[in-house]
């Protein structure tokens, strides 16, 4: 028998089971772009209460929680999970691997999670119409398909990109009461920013993601993958540098033109990369360049 002490260690273990394979960390990137979107057209507070914005960042945060967790369920059923590498950058949380969650624990974790996010997305559709359901739903239509479908004919990092979008202009409406095309492609460097984050995850992963039949962007490109990291990073900040140059955006947002320049480093770096240890190499620099951006 447990006493209450072994009863406090279980919990903690489970709670530490369930923050690894939802890995919170990896979201960042989303909730930038939702908190984004929420001040886009000014102070939110000024259009809603303040429980709007803080649903918005909720829903948003519990939606990408469960992409994690259904991605790992699927990887793990699909064989994918044995063959990636552990990376700090790619591979999964590998806690179905580990045998510390069992797969219909994943599963159900990325339900529950997809549920509450779309209740928070049915309450805002009240609140505000009904086109923040139809985001919702484009989201979650996102989500479903993803791991089996859109990854699979090399739409994986389109669909992050849109979704990057989506959360931005999402975010903007729900608050504000709007939506312009402005809106729209100031959305499109917050989605960029993902794509990029995914695209370089995706590099370590390349030869497990063609022995099961995903088509990432690496895969497709082989040996010149770095050149596919590149291109994202140069067209997110060309849309960027437009962006301020129409005063669709601040002029202090120019000043992520230096991070997202700097990643042309990790380029070359993955160019000339030799094996595992030199892209891990390479990536850790993606992520202090992300950093700054954000």
């Amino acid at each position: 028998m447990l006493t209450l002490g072994g009863k406090t260690t279980e919990s903690t273990k489970r709670l530490e089971a369930y923050t690894r394979i939802i890995r919170p960390v990896t979201a960042f990137s989303t909730v930038l772009a939702a908190i984004g979107g929420l001040f886009y057209a000014g102070n939110p507070l000024e259009y809603s209460g303040i429980h709007i914005p803080l649903l918005v960042v909720i829903g948003v945060a519990l939606a990408h929680f469960s992409v994690n967790a259904l991605n790992d369920y699927l990887d793990y059923k699909s064989g994918l999970d044995l063959l990636t590498p552990r990376t700090p950058f790619s591979g999964g949380s590998k806690a179905l691997i580990d045998g510390i969650l069992s797969p219909i624990e994943a599963l159900g974790v990325a339900i529950a999670l997809l549920l509450l996010a779309l209740a928070i997305g049915s309450y805002l559709t009240l609140y505000r119409g009904l086109l923040v359901l139809v985001l919702a739903v484009t989201g979650a239509l996102i989500i479903a398909t993803y791991n089996k479908f859109l990854v699979k004919i090399g739409l994986g990092e389109v669909a992050v990109w849109a979704k990057g979008v989506l959360v931005f202009v999402g975010a903007h409406y729900t608050v504000a009461g709007f939506m312009t095309l402005e809106a729209v492609a100031v959305g499109m460097v917050y989605g960029g920013v993902s794509a990029l984050i995914l695209y370089a995850n995706f590099i370590p992963d390349v030869e497990a993601d063609r022995v099961v039949g995903r088509k990432t962007l690496p895969v497709l490109l082989g040996g010149r993958a770095w050149l596919g990291y590149l291109m994202i990073s140069l067209t997110v900040t060309l849309i960027l540098i437009l962006l301020v140059t129409l005063k669709l955006l601040n002029p202090l947002a120019f000043l992520a033109v230096v991070p997202l320049a700097l990643t042309y480093k990790v380029a070359l770096k993955l160019k000339t990369s030799k094996d595992l240890k030199d892209v891990v190499e390479a990536l850790a620099l993606t992520l202090e360049y992300v950093e700054v951006l954000t």
